[in-house]
């Protein structure tokens, strides 16, 4: 099984392990425990408290499957507000990523689950797993066409040595783009390197300080309202990759 190779646009070579067989099927097969405990419930529920009021089977059989709705669009919202993970994947300690290094994004998560709907579900896995297998990186149809890959998180080498930090898909920046982009990907990872030393460092604040200062004097945004510098040192890393890991 070869290594993802990324380069990311500073330079730094980086090497992820793809998600084994066994992982992936792992991380599947807990998400179907999942799935399937919600529709015995659901029927359960069902059975208990409407089954005596729709007289018509087929009724009966149509709510069933609205009622089911939550756990077809399941791997979709919990690989988007989990950042390319489902509670499977996050047991597996497995997760999305696109090919370039970034964080995969709703329309990569949306691609996948519409190839899931035809490799697992229509060939019942069959598609999905000969890709897998065949394929450098380990990737499904699904992955191919959104660009992404899962990889493990069993390694020691993740998105942390990166400029690149987790957001969620609600986060709000405080800098906007134009302050931003007065740094380059050098500046912001040369900032995120002082900050991770400073803050294991006894006279680390002088540096964060320093940090601090420094991103305001080429922003000319204030640092006077955070309790903490290093607080708003790291709202700028995050800020950064809000807008340059789109």
């Amino acid at each position: 099984m070869s290594k993802i190779q990324i380069k990311t646009t500073q330079n730094i070579l980086l090497a992820f392990e793809p998600a084994s067989i066994g992982e992936r099927m792992g991380a599947f097969a807990i998400d179907f425990v999942l799935i399937m405990g919600y529709g015995y419930l659901v029927n359960a529920i069902m059975k208990l408290f409407y089954y005596s009021a729709i007289s018509n089977p087929w009724e009966f059989f149509a709510t069933y499957l609205v009622l089911m709705l939550p756990a077809v669009f399941y791997p979709l919202v919990a690989e988007s507000l989990m950042q390319g993970q489902t509670v499977g994947k996050r047991i597996m300690k497995i997760r999305v990523l696109k090919i370039d290094g970034y964080q995969a994004s709703f329309g990569d998560f949306f691609i996948r689950w519409l190839f899931t709907l035809v490799e697992v579900d229509l060939f019942m896995g069959s598609a999905a797993l000969i890709s897998i297998i065949s394929s450098k990186y380990s990737q499904r149809l699904g992955d191919f066409a959104a660009g992404t890959a899962v990889i493990t998180e069993r390694n020691k080498m993740n998105i942390s040595h990166t400029i690149l930090e987790e957001l969620s898909y609600t986060y709000q920046p405080l800098f906007t783009q134009a302050e931003v982009l007065l740094f380059s990907d050098q500046d912001a990872q040369t900032i995120k390197n002082y900050l991770a030393l400073a803050l294991k460092s006894k006279n680390g604040h002088l540096t964060i300080a320093r940090l601090a200062d420094k991103i305001t004097e080429i922003s000319k945004r204030e640092h006077t309202f955070f309790t903490k510098k290093a607080d708003f040192v790291q709202q700028f890393l995050k800020d950064y990759s809000f807008y340059t890991g789109k």
